[in-house]
């Protein structure tokens, strides 16, 4: 809640003081980011032999325009998801040892969409804006390839955008960290992602950085869905 706080006064301190500004020229932005999260690490499964894995692929494009007070726009897809394989042993009657494979994958895949106006626009860049999540994914608990138990995930989430970037002069390098946040009746959501940038005269780049997605909400009247996803990411990205 206090992040939420923070994120609003920023926003109206800001919108205050400075007068919102539009690119001077079209700006074209894409990327994939590579993140080595850890949900598998939170799936419960009493297997044994267990044998974890995630996906963690991250899609984005941006527009930013030189067209004032029409905010610029950001895309993002999230693919993330995790996967505990093991097995378990049944006894039959006549003593025989049965082995049954079990699987249980949790989807946390989500779109994000994004509209920002950018405040500073030089060495050091603040954009302030507004972003929605939409999870679209599932919990699924798997035996021998069949699906034993099934929750979707559902769920439209509004939030606050903040990104402040501080670029090294003549050197390509930058350093950013952006935030997504709000904390609204039963829905409590935070996304944090810090990051170091390289881009050539070219307008192509690599980026390395670590992100903490957190996340609290009702999946359905009896299930509520809590949980803290965070590791290191890789990226590659180009500028137009």
């Amino acid at each position: 809640m206090k992040i939420t706080q923070t994120l609003i006064t920023c926003l109206l301190l800001t919108t205050g003081l400075t007068t919102v500004k539009a690119d001077t020229i079209l700006g074209l932005y894409a990327g994939y980011h590579y993140w080595q999260h850890d949900l598998a690490d939170d799936i419960e499964s009493n297997s044994s032999n267990q044998n974890r894995s995630e996906t963690g692929n991250i899609f984005y494009f941006a527009l930013e325009h030189p067209v004032p007070f029409l905010p610029n726009v950001k895309l993002q897809q999230n693919e993330i998801k995790g996967q505990v394989t093991g097995t378990f042993q049944i006894i039959e009657i006549d003593g025989t040892i049965q082995n049954i494979k079990t699987r249980s994958v949790t989807d946390l895949s989500h779109s994000d969409i994004t509209l920002y106006y950018e405040v500073l626009d030089n060495w050091v860049n603040l954009d302030i804006g507004l972003s929605a999540k939409y999870f679209d994914g599932n919990a699924v608990f798997y035996d021998q390839d069949i699906s034993r138990g099934r929750k979707d995930i559902d769920e439209w989430i509004p939030l606050l955008y903040a990104k402040g970037q501080f670029d090294l002069p003549f050197t390509g390098l930058s350093a950013y960290g952006s935030l997504q946040a709000l904390s609204l009746g039963s829905n409590d959501v935070t996304d944090l992602e810090m990051g170091l940038n390289y881009e050539t005269k070219m307008g192509l780049g690599a980026t390395l950085g670590y992100r903490t997605l957190d996340v609290d909400f009702n999946i359905d009247d009896d299930l509520r869905y809590n949980n803290r996803l965070d590791g290191f990411f890789v990226g590659i990205n180009v500028h137009f």
